[in-house]
C-alpha cells in the first residue's frame, strides 16, 4: 500500500515534468531532452569527476554533453540542488564550463556574487562562464519605445519579470527574477572576482536578440 501512495505522490511531478518537456521540445526542438523521472539529491559522489560541463538551472533543456542541474524538482535535470551547493558537490578545478541560460536573474545580488566565487574556484584554467539571460536596459529600451502597443510593452516587461503570459491567462502564480542584468554590470561583478577574457555575443538561445545578451568568461 506505501509503495501505491509513493507513486500517486510522485505522479504530479512526472505529470508536470511531462508538460514542460513537451512545451520545450515546441520551443527549441533540438535541445530539448526528456530528463530522468526520479533522481536522488547528491553531493559528494560528483566531486570525483573531472572535466566537467554543467547547465545550471536547466528547467526543460536537458543538454547532452552536460551536467545538467535544478534546484526545482520539476525540471528535466541529471541532479536536483541549490547553486549555493555546487562548491560542496564538485571538486575545484574540475569544471571545463559552467552554461547558464536565463538562470542567474533568480538569483539576488548577493546570491550570484557568492555563485561567481563559487564559479571561479570551480572552474579548470581557460575554463569558461557562459551567462544568456534578458538585458534590463534592453527590456527597458523596448518598453519605452513600445509605449501603447500592450503586446510589445508586455514582452518588454516580461522579460524583466519571467511570466508566461499563459501564467497571467490563467491566473497561475510564478516565480519572478530577484535582479536584473545589464552587460557592462555583469562583466563588472564578474571581474571583481578574478574573471576576463570577455566576449559579448548575440544570444543562441530563445531567438530574443532585442532583449536577451550573452556573456562569455574565461578564468
Amino acid at each position: 500500500m506505501s509503495g501505491l501512495v509513493d507513486r500517486c505522490v510522485k505522479l504530479p511531478g512526472r505529470l508536470i515534468r511531462r508538460f514542460r518537456y513537451e512545451v520545450a521540445k515546441r520551443i527549441m526542438p533540438s535541445t530539448a531532452v526528456l530528463g530522468p523521472k526520479v533522481v536522488p539529491r547528491v553531493a559528494g559522489p560528483l566531486s570525483k569527476l573531472d572535466d566537467i560541463k554543467l547547465n545550471l538551472g536547466c528547467g526543460p533543456m536537458h543538454l547532452d554533453g552536460y551536467v545538467n542541474i535544478d534546484a526545482d524538482v520539476r525540471a528535466c535535470a541529471d541532479f536536483y540542488m541549490g547553486f549555493d551547493e555546487l562548491r560542496a558537490a564538485f571538486a575545484a578545478d574540475s569544471i571545463s564550463e559552467i552554461l547558464m541560460i536565463h538562470s542567474l536573474s533568480y538569483l539576488n545580488l548577493w546570491q550570484a556574487r557568492e555563485f561567481f566565487t563559487d564559479a571561479y574556484q570551480l572552474l579548470k584554467p581557460a575554463g569558461k562562464l557562459v551567462i544568456e539571460l534578458p538585458s534590463i536596459e534592453k527590456c527597458a529600451q523596448h518598453l519605452l519605445a513600445n509605449a501603447g502597443d500592450q503586446n510589445e510593452y508586455l514582452e518588454a516587461v516580461r522579460g524583466i519579470y519571467a511570466f508566461d503570459p499563459t501564467e497571467i491567462m490563467n491566473k497561475i502564480n510564478f516565480t519572478p527574477y530577484s535582479f536584473g542584468w545589464s552587460a557592462w554590470h555583469l562583466k563588472s561583478e564578474l571581474s571583481a572576482v578574478g574573471f576576463g577574457g570577455f566576449s559579448e555575443l548575440a544570444p543562441h538561445h530563445h531567438e530574443q536578440p532585442w532583449r536577451d545578451i550573452r556573456i562569455e568568461a574565461t578564468k
